[in-house]
Formats: C-alpha cells, structure tokens, sequence
C-alpha cells in the first residue's frame, strides 16, 4: 500500500469520525478520549497544555496495543523509531537522529529515562517496559529540561509507585508459539498510613525464530527476568519520598547475521545445508574455545537504585531531589561473518557505571508564574572490550574478499597454507570517564488568560577522559606479514605494551528554547518554539597506525541542532475526539557519525551539515462508550547537507510511517468482547549512512542493504466477564507473516560480505489476567 494511499484513510477515518453524529451526542467518562497528565516540563499538566510535540501512553493504552518493548512502542509514535539486534544493541531514533554506538567514548543523541534518571547508554537502555503509569515521548531538543543526550528528543518512563492507600494486586500469565511463555505479576502492600511496598516483575521466554542449521538452539530467542521494588514514604502531607530498585537480566540465544554472499554448507563436507535467503536458517558458530568457550549469545544485566523526594516548602514554594547509581555488565559473543566457515567470531564486553544528583527548586504562584531552577551532578565509567577471532586459513582462502589495511592478494597466495594460523586472536578495548555539572532554569509566564512564553536554560560543563588500548593475544598475524622482530594485527595493531593511552579533555556548552503557547479557547492550544540542541564534543580513538604506535585521537566538535517547530492540540466534541499536529525543520552543524576507516574499524567522524523538516500528526476518536480509534502519521525528510554523504537519508529514519488501530467493544455471554485490530506500516530505510551506495564503498557495488516499506497486521481479542476479577484473550503479532529485515550491513560490511538481520515473523498465543 502506498503512503499516499495510508494518508487518504487516515485523513478518511478522521474526518468520518468527526462528522458521526455519535459526537453531538452528551459525553460520559466512558465515551470519552482518556485525558493524560504528563510531567514533561517538570510539573503536571494535561498534555493539550504542554506546548511540546509529545506522545504520551497510559498503562491502559500500553495494555491496549499488547506493548512490553521499546521496539512495539516504537510502531504507534510518530517520529520514534526503535531498532532491536539484541536487548544489547538497540538503535533509538528520534526524527532521524539515531543513538546506538557502544563505544564508552561516545555521548548519546537520544535521551531514555527511568522517572527523570538517564539510562542512555546504548548497552543497558533497552529494558522491559512493565508495571508502568505511563511513558512519556517529548521530541524536539529537549536539553534544557531533560539534559545531557536529548540532542533532539527523550524517552521518559514513569514507573507506577507503591501507594499506601490501597491494597492492589494482580497477574499475566501468555502462552504461544515458538514456546513463548510470559509471567508477570504486581502486588501493593500498605503498611500503615504512610508507607507502602510494591513487587512487580516479568518472566519471558521464547524460542529463537531464525532456525540454527548446524543444530542447537535457534538464533533470536528472548530470555529475559526483569525485576522491581519501590517503597514509598508520606509521613505528611508536604513529604512524598519515592525508593526504587530495578533489575534485569537478559541470556538470548546468538544474533542471526545471515551472509547473501556465501550459502550455508556443513562446515565438515562442504555439503549446502540452506540458502542465501534474508530470513532463513544461518549456519553460525564460535570455535576454538573463544572467550572461555561461550556459546553465541548475551549474557547482560542492569540494575539501579533511585530515590526520588519531594517536599512542599510552602504553598508556593517545592524541592525536588533525584539520586541514583546505576550499572550494566553485559558479554555479547557473534558470528559477524554470517556463515558456516570460522573466519572470525567476535564479542563485546561491555560496563558502565554511572551516578547522578539533581536538585530542582520548584516554584508556582498559582497565577501568572511557573518557574523551576536546579543543579545537577553526572558521572559514568565505561569499559568495551572488544576480542576478535580469526582463521587465516579461511581467511586466505576467500580471496576475493577485501584486506583492512590494503594487504594484497599476491601476498597472500605466495603464503603456505601450513604457515597460516587457524586461530589469530587480537583484542581492543576503550574507556570513557565523565563527570558532568548542570546549571538550569526554566519560566513560564501568563501574559494574557490565553497568551503564555516560556524560556529556558542549560550549560553543561564535561571534564571527560577517553582511552584506547589494543592487544595481539596469541602473537603476530601471518597474513599480515610478522616477523620475530614486528608482530601486526590483521584487523587492528597493537598499542605498546597492549597499553591503554588515555587523554583527557573538557567541554562545555549552552543549550536553551523559547515557546510561545495561545489558548484559543479551553480546548485548542497552538504553540510555536525555537530550541537549540547539543551533543558534546567527542574524543575519538582508533588503533595505532603501526605496531606499537600511538593511539590516534581525533577531537570532534560538539553537534549542535538549531529547532523552530509549530504545533495544534485541539480536543472537540466533549473530548471524544483529539487532535494534534507539529511541523518543524532543524538545521545541525558538525553531525557526528560513524564510518569504517582504512582498517575497516567503526570510528567517529564529522559529516558536517545535515537538515530535517516533518510533520508529525496524532488522532483519537471514541464515538461512543464501546468503540475507540486512533492513529498516528510521520512524515520526516531528513538529508546530510554537504561532506561525504551529502543528500543522503539518515540511517535507519523511513521518511513516512503510519499507524493504525480501533478498539471494539461487545457486551455479551454475561460480559465484555474487545476487539483491537492495529495495522503499522513505514517506507523504505537505509541502515547506513552511506545507503550502500558503490560510490561510497570500496568493494560491495550492489545497493541491497535497505527494507522497503512494509507493513505489520496484529490483532488482540479479548473477554472480560461482567463479575470476576478475570480475563482472557487471544493475539497475533505479523499476522500476515511479512518478511522484513532489522539490519543489514553490519561488521561484516567492513570485509565485502554484508549481513542481514531478520525480523520476527508471525507470532500467536493466549494470555490469562487475574486482578486480586
């Protein structure tokens, strides 16, 4: 189906929900769009009077669309793409900009929160959404509410808190194909008046869904047991202190990296054993007791403490408090060649450790003034050990295959193949240390009962360490021509010593906006900003350019966005249908990206100038108490401007993505039937910033490694009887079973043989919830 064809039936749907004379109709709760209170600019407010392109869903709303992950949150907001390889290698996108790189020098672009706590680091930001109030989406640069990595947007989930008001509990149990089984359970125990506990977690479980043809465990499962406690504490009425404890651990079975350029063959025979198609069995493996003998897989976890305060100093007057420490530690293992022959196997050992303090001093006069003035504290310390496997006689084998580093075929074919090593082990690992200070303020003044502006302000001060060290575990490459006296790396060279060189530098910046919001009436609110975004500046480290050499740092200068953005809220016919949409365009200056060099390393680099201009439009409509519609539309032209990838699209950004859905209600056998059908769709999309163009790469000259647009069918069906604290329902996911890929590219990429990431096919089952 063509955009322009999803366009019509949106607008269609819209404007039929709009003239159905169900709306002129008295309004009840019940028939009425659920009204929102978010806390995106540090208070509450209802989203119509947040003068910000913001989606935001309830856990009602969550529980509607079956959402338990980013990547399914991702399909129903507009402007917010989410890519997951593994719970170890997510992309966020935000209107383009994509934040995914695990490096511990580098500075996220995309800002994900835990209640106001930044979880933006690549590694350990893709978690479990559950047991949540809501979650929060505020695109547009955000720095100066949300701070460090929202360049252009942030991600904030609200988790639901103990309450000591009430006894609440209840459970999930789903059950499906590819032997999916999920447990999720809550409890909320007041004790006493003034204090109360709250547990609440997930068990996931699922097969993997791209067959392993070597035998073992198919590639793509979920694994996963997530965990939380908070404890909340009101001795009065002018103290709120909030404790929380989360914990995940996540063991998946490998990524599925699928070569198109070798078939899959047994390993032993030679026999063909699949084919080259994206989405079939791979035939993948580590060897020779890499990394201790692992399997292919992730073993991660994250875990973090937070205490949130909140006391009334006088009607007018509040203090809020923010502390955390927080840690990941994950070990991913792959095959990133994507077939059946050793010639490399790889892994990642990435941790982080990261600490942070806010104070924000909270004013409102309950008239013309809201106003909020703090200070912040940021520190990290990340490690990524990366150890890289090689069989030089595989390896030499492949002789059509680009050489990092230039070594030529000649070379190669003079070698005798008992001189090549089957096992080459090389390892590189890079630090990253940051302490940060915030300064920050923010007003908004009424100036007329229907005219407010509101100004804003961040500078950020970084002192920031970035380090490089590079090792040959078992001595010199012989393809890459050692000798007694120099042992090279084939893939990288070594530091001296096998070394980290370290260096450090600082950093600091301003970022602010300006927004003008007019109430047109209490159920209209257009507004109009100019905002200013920053991602700071970066050290980026590489291998030496010989054995034993320095590490070669290059200083990129912080990226900046210019934003001007207008936006409608509208909420009509007693509320039973909202409306909004934004348009916005954004200028950057020295984009940082990523690009392989002449080694075939992933390094930073500066692109120089890029834009991007879009429309982002919601809609909701309930007609009546037993029937709900909605839908979103994204439209986002974002292209470098100049360097060496000018009028390229940004990786991983569709310039159009719809989403589509309804919720039917039927009373009947004694209780309520839900029917909730959803269709989402996106166009094409580059996975590289270079859009596998020939031009811009040296070996591969055919341009397939993109999706073109595709779209994704699911529907739910659900009973809840009248009395009982019970409910059953059936879902699917894909349920036309469309073919599509995640990634393509990949480490592989950097040697001639791209590899293609499969998507999750069809999947089905049956839940049963019990609410104590």
């Amino acid at each position: 189906m063509s955009h322009h064809k999803l366009l019509l039936l949106a607008s269609a749907a819209a404007v039929l929900a709009g003239a159905n004379p169900a709306f002129a109709e008295a309004a009840d709760d019940a028939a009425q769009v659920e009204e929102l209170i978010v806390t995106a600019q540090k208070r509450e407010q209802k989203t119509l009077d947040v003068p910000i392109a913001i989606t935001a869903y309830g856990a009602d709303q969550l529980e509607r669309d079956g959402i338990q992950e980013f990547e399914e949150l991702s399909l129903y907001v507009p402007g917010f793409e989410v890519q997951n390889q593994s719970p170890n290698n997510p992309g966020f996108v935000m209107r383009g900009i994509t934040s995914d790189s695990g490096e511990a020098t580098n500075e996220p672009r995309v800002s994900v929160f835990q209640d106001g706590v930044s979880i933006s680091k690549s590694r350990g930001s893709y978690i479990e959404l559950f047991d949540l109030a809501r979650v929060e989406i505020a695109k547009g640069p955000q720095s100066t509410l949300y701070g460090r990595g929202a360049l252009i947007g942030a991600v904030n989930l609200v988790q639901a808190k103990a309450d000591p008001t009430k006894w609440d509990a209840r459970s999930r149990v789903e059950a499906g194909n590819n032997g999916y089984v999920m447990f999720e359970s809550m409890l909320n125990v007041p004790v006493g008046d003034t204090l109360a506990i709250r547990f609440a977690g997930r068990l996931k479980k699922r097969d993997g869904f791209v067959e392993n043809l070597l035998g073992g465990p198919d590639f793509n499962s979920t694994d996963t047991a997530a965990g939380r406690v908070t404890l909340n504490w009101r001795p009065n009425d002018r103290l709120n202190a909030d404790l929380i404890f989360n914990y995940e651990q996540d063991r998946p079975t490998g990524t599925s990296f699928k070569s198109l350029t070798f078939a899959p063959t047994d390993p032993s025979t030679g026999v063909l054993i699949g084919d080259v198609g994206r989405n079939s069995g791979a035939a993948l493996s580590t060897s020779d007791g890499f990394e201790g003998g692992k399997d292919l897989g992730l073993n991660r976890s994250v875990r973090g403490l937070t205490a949130l305060v909140d006391y009334e100093i006088s009607d007018t007057l509040s203090l809020s408090s923010i502390s955390a420490y927080r840690r990941f530690d994950s070990l991913e293992v792959f095959d990133p060649d994507g077939f059946s022959l050793p010639l490399m196997v790889f892994a990642e050992d990435a941790h982080g450790r990261e600490a942070s303090q806010e104070l924000r001093l909270n004013y409102d006069s309950g008239d013309r003034l809201t106003a909020f003035a703090g200070i912040s504290y940021f520190w990290e310390d990340g490690y990524q050990r990366v150890p890289l496997q090689f069989n030089e006689k595989v390896y030499a084998l492949l002789g059509s295959m680009p050489r990092p580093g230039g070594l030529s075929l000649p070379v190669i074919n003079a070698l005798a193949p008992a001189a090549l090593k089957s096992v080459h082990r090389e390892t590189y690992r890079n630090v990253g240390e940051t302490k940060s200070y915030d300064v920050f303020a923010d007003a908004t003044y009424r100036l007329t009962d229907q005219l407010e502006l509101t100004a804003g302000l961040r500078y950020t001060y970084d002192d920031k360490t970035s380090g490089y060290g590079a090792v040959l575990e078992n001595g010199g490459s012989v393809l890459a021509g050692s000798t007694p006296a120099l042992a090279r790396g084939l893939f990288l060279q070594p530091t001296a010593g096998g070394r980290v060189e370290t260096r450090s530098f600082t950093d600091s910046g301003l970022t602010y906006r300006a927004v003008a919001r007019y109430s047109y009436d209490d159920h209209t609110s257009l507004w109009a900003s100019y905002a200013r975004g920053r991602r700071p500046k970066v050290l980026a480290v590489a291998a030496p350019a010989t054995p034993g050499g320095p590490v070669r740092f290059s200083e990129l200068p912080a990226e900046q966005v210019d934003s001007l953005e207008g936006g409608v809220k509208t909420e009509l016919f007693d509320r039973r249908l909202s409306l909004e949409g934004s348009v916005y365009h954004y200028a950057y200056d020295n984009f940082q990206t990523s690009v392989r060099n002449a080694a075939g390393q992933i390094v930073s680099a500066n692109a120089g100038e890029a834009s991007a201009t879009g429309f982002e439009g919601q809609v909701t409509a309930k007609p009546n108490a037993n029937l709900e519609l909605f839908g979103t539309y994204g439209y986002n032209h974002a292209r470098f401007g100049n360097g060496l990838f000018k009028d390229n699209s940004f990786r991983l950004a569709p310039d159009h993505t719809v989403s589509l859905g309804a919720k039917l209600s039927l009373a009947a056998l004694g209780g309520t039937f839900a029917l909730t059908p959803s269709y989402t769709w996106q166009s094409e999309v580059f996975f590289d910033n270079n859009n596998d163009l020939p031009a811009l790469q040296a070996a591969d000259k055919i341009q397939d490694e993109k999706q073109g647009a595709y779209g994704l069918l699911n529907f739910k069906v659900g009973y809840t009887p009248a009395e009982g604290p019970w409910s059953v329902e059936a879902f699917v996911t894909n349920a036309l079973d469309q073919d599509y890929i995640k990634d393509a590219g990949n480490t592989g990429d950097a040697f001639g043989i791209a590899t293609f990431i499969a998507g999750e096919p069809r999947y089905y089952g049956v839940a049963f919830t019990l609410k104590y």
